[in-house]
């Protein structure tokens, strides 16, 4: 169903925002130590494809076990064989995309960090991912309130890394939302006209119906092509206030009734067998497109490991 946006939804944004900055300047413990990830809160529908962008930092510990591997940092290496822990640090930002149990991000940062891509799965608020260039494993918490664990590599990988990591989730955009949005946009273009005119006939109960369908579950929404037995009501003969009636069938196959009520022509609420008891009002405004759904834009991502 498609839910309009409000100013707890902004607010929400901007406190996720208030926070990541403030946990940018925050030092961490050493990537050592284990990450103490608190009790997730803001888990994801098991179904939920869309996807997340965090912000935050890292903190760890590189070392290079194949002489001649390149420096992340201006730090020098006495040992002529290198081998020696360079220290990484700084901020961090990463756009994880659910489908599912399936999880694909893009990441990148300062202070020493690469930027790669993510692949793997989630379990609940957990997630256990793969860098799809140095195979390092990255495992903590993924939601939409934070991303947060640590980076380990595998065995004999040219450089050992120990990381920790910590962001809080900036933005959330529901893919599924999204797009039911675009087409209740597309159907204002096709019907809105119509409903929102003057009509009292069947042709504007059929386009009011068309923009219900938006607002319930989708096997609940009217099936175009079935309304019947339309027939205009009221207390008093020529009334300014009248209701227009009609049958229908829904896409999952039920039977189904609509009423809906106009003053001097113009459209009021509707109310239905599927919700039954309330009449709902439609806007005639169609809902605004985000036109920007990112607060990070990612361009595709360097293949270089972090």
């Amino acid at each position: 169903m498609v839910n309009a946006m409000s100013n707890d939804g902004e607010w929400t944004v901007m406190r996720s925002l208030m926070l990541a900055l403030s946990l940018a300047v925050l030092a961490f413990a050493p990537a050592s130590a284990q990450v103490a990830t608190p009790e997730a809160t803001g888990g994801l529908p098991q179904e939920f494809h869309g996807k997340v962008q965090y912000f935050g930092n890292h903190s760890g510990e590189v070392v290079a076990t194949v002489p001649g591997t390149p420096r992340r940092t201006d730090t020098k290496c006495p040992k002529r064989e290198g081998g020696c822990p360079e220290l990484i640090g700084g901020s961090f930002q990463a756009e994880l995309e659910f489908d599912g149990d399936i999880v694909k991000g893009t990441y990148r940062g300062t202070g020493g960090m690469r930027p790669s891509t993510l692949i793997g799965r989630r379990n609940g608020a957990n997630c256990r991912l793969f860098d799809t260039t140095d195979g390092s494993v990255w495992s903590g918490r993924c939601d939409r309130e934070a991303f947060i664990g640590t980076v380990r590599s595998v065995p004999n990988a040219p450089e050992q890394i120990d990381l920790a990591f910590e962001t809080v989730g900036v933005n959330t955009i529901d893919f599924l939302e999204r797009d039911r949005t675009r087409q209740l946009i597309a159907a204002y273009d096709r019907f809105g006209g119509i409903a929102f005119g003057q009509d009292a006939g069947e042709s504007r109960l059929d386009a009011l119906l068309q923009l219900h369908g938006y607002f319930v579950q989708p096997g609940e929404a009217y099936r175009p092509g079935t309304l019947r037995n339309v027939e205009r009501e009221s207390e008093k003969k020529n009334s300014p206030i009248y209701t227009v009636y009609g049958e229908y069938t829904r896409v999952d196959g039920a039977s189904a009734w609509a009423r809906a009520r106009f003053e001097y022509d113009r459209f009021v609420c509707l109310e239905t067998s599927v919700e039954q008891g309330y009449c709902r009002p439609i806007d005639s405004v169609p809902p605004t497109p985000d036109t920007n759904d990112d607060i990070f834009d990612f361009g595709p991502s360097a293949g270089s490991n972090l």
